[in-house]
């Protein structure tokens, strides 16, 4: 087992999970496009991160999915944007939902900063030992 790469693994899968939420926060209001009420852009397609344990050396490794249903119509016929019924097509993102999950993130990074660090803590003591 390689204390290291799993450590470093869940970093790299929290900095994936932390960014994936970041870019669906900062789009939030990305929404569809009309052009002489033609659609010519569709609204910001949030996305979700799937982690899965690697077997069996350990580490985690993630990807990426358009989260399902990724658009909200909503009524709003005074929008710019609105189609001849009054539809804008939204992002499917929950700001309460995106900010919780980008708290996890970071507490998980941490947790996995601090293995890395106990490891080499427990290495340096047993090299103490040996020497």
């Amino acid at each position: 087992m390689n204390v290291f790469g799993i450590g470093l693994s869940g970093m790299n899968a929290a900095q994936v999970r932390l960014g994936n939420s970041a870019n669906n926060v900062a789009n939030l209001q990305s929404t569809s496009s009309l052009v002489n009420g033609e659609r010519v852009e569709r609204a910001y397609q949030p996305t979700d991160v799937s982690q899965r344990s690697i077997e069996p050396t350990g580490g985690v490794e993630t990807s990426i999915r358009t989260r399902n249903p990724a658009i909200i119509p909503v009524y709003q016929p005074e929008n710019s944007a609105a189609d001849e019924n009054g539809i804008v097509e939204f992002p499917n993102v929950n700001l309460e939902e995106e900010a919780v999950q980008q708290k996890i993130a970071s507490y998980d990074f941490k947790a996995n900063a601090k293995v890395i660090k106990t490891q080499d803590e427990m290495m340096k003591s047993l090299l103490d030992i040996k020497a």
